[in-house]
């Protein structure tokens, strides 16, 4: 069986509900238990994490390239993994461009409005969203006016935000539009509301008449049916699988309406749900470029990372603040490619390859064998494979790396181990999350 130990399932859990773990976190968290571990990671809140506050502080952020660099430290460091990992689905489900915004202050702003309501409450959420300056940018709201309405948002808060292609019509579009006129920005990139820009006349949305404004179409989409329950399938996607069957969704979806659209409520009956621990689940998702990479640097105690590591995720296809349209990333099969393949392989290079403690990446193996006390290939071998895919390799290419070593020179040099780690990272289960 797939899960057939608490430490696989709660590695299983640090992996899909944040971005991997070191070795200590791991065990932290197992001491805990699944559900205790769950519970842990759910309440967030109650965990200090101002360390990481504190180191994210240092780093100058006034670039878009910093503001990257800063977000992947915090991934890296972070107390409250869950939290990120819901910020980074948030940027996805809002996916907002720094290609149009440009202006790392604004993509801050919303990646922190999504930070601080990860696990909050959806119709909130939304109502911030619609006010968010980098949003109004993105789409175009600060050119929605009274007489001229730009219908950008309230298309896109339909289709993509809310309920989904088929479930409204062009002229609940043209309509919810003049219910969005009058939310604009300052040039110093504060929401403000112009009154008289804004149409206050009668409006058909849904089949509904009344003089709607923006919070009342939102409430309108956050409690339709189809915004439960396309909304809940994604969440599932995002941290399980996807295609969920009719029954997962519509246990979903009634959670998310009878916990009054909290996404807390909603993770919280995914990650404990049958789905999640099953075999369909166990390494059954395509790691996201910056899950990769998080998640190497976590499994191998890196300390010490460098500023191009945005470069890497970039390289790979995923350009943190700046997703590639207003529908986000494609997930999946979509993040492989011959030539983002290959630059995974160069990053798991670049990671064996760092030998000296002052290299940024610098993985400690001799530090690592003599703490376990690792004096065989094969130990070694099973080190690295529990720490980097659960230790869930074939057979034959566990002996392949034992091999490896073996033709090096066997644990004569760290030099002979980097190598064989850089074929473990290469492996397709490490792709895998």
């Amino acid at each position: 069986m797939a899960f057939e130990s608490e430490r696989t399932r709660v590695a299983h859990l640090l992996r899909r509900a944040g971005f991997g773990s070191t070795e200590a976190e791991l065990e932290q968290y197992t001491a805990l238990g699944f559900m205790g571990a769950l519970d842990r990671l759910l309440n967030y809140d109650q965990v200090d994490d101002s360390a990481t506050e504190a180191l994210v502080a240092t780093i100058d952020a006034s670039s878009m390239e910093g503001a990257r660099y800063g977000w992947l430290t915090r991934m890296l460091n972070t107390q409250h993994p869950l939290q990120e990992k819901m910020t980074l689905f948030w940027h996805t489900h809002f996916a907002t461009a720094a290609s149009k915004v440009r202006r790392p202050a604004l993509m801050l702003g919303q990646i922190q409005l999504f930070r601080d309501n990860a696990l909050g409450n959806f119709e909130s959420l939304l109502q911030q969203v619609t006010r968010d300056p980098a949003m109004l940018q993105w789409l175009d709201n600060n050119q929605n006016r009274k007489g001229r309405p730009n219908e950008n948002y309230a298309r896109e808060v339909m289709e993509l935000f809310t309920m989904g292609i088929g479930n409204y019509t062009d002229a609940d579009v043209k309509e919810a539009a003049r219910a969005f006129t009058g939310y604009t920005a300052t040039r110093a990139g504060e929401f403000t509301f112009n009154a008289d820009q804004h149409d206050d006349g009668d409006k058909t949305i849904l089949g509904v008449t009344r003089n709607f404004d923006a919070d009342d179409v939102l409430a309108m989409l956050v409690r339709h049916p189809a915004t439960a329950r396309r909304l809940t399938t994604r969440l599932f996607a995002f941290f399980v699988y996807d295609n969920p069957s009719d029954e997962t969704v519509d246990r979903l979806a009634y959670t998310y309406a009878n916990s009054g659209f909290s996404i807390r409520e909603v993770v919280r009956d995914i990650l404990s749900g049958p789905e999640f621990l099953s075999q369909q689940a166990f390494h059954g998702q395509v790691k996201q470029p910056v899950e990769l990479v998080i998640g190497a640097l976590k499994a191998l105690n890196v300390q010490n990372i460098g500023p191009d590591l945005p470069q890497a995720t970039r390289r790979m296809g995923q350009d943190l603040l700046n997703p590639p349209d207003v529908s986000g990333w494609k997930q999946g099969d979509g993040w492989i490619s011959a030539a983002t393949m290959i630059e995974r392989l160069n990053f798991a290079e670049r990671l064996a390859a760092a030998g000296t403690p002052s290299d940024p990446y610098f993985v400690d193996v001799a530090g690592q064998l003599h703490t376990h006390g690792l004096q065989s290939e094969s130990a070694v071998v099973d080190y690295y494979l529990d720490l980097l895919v659960d230790g869930a390799a074939t057979a034959e290419a566990r002996q392949s790396l034992i091999d490896l070593l073996n033709a090096d020179g066997g644990l004569n040099g760290p030099d002979n181990v980097r190598g064989m780690l850089q074929i473990a990272m290469s492996l397709p289960t490490h792709q895998l999350a």
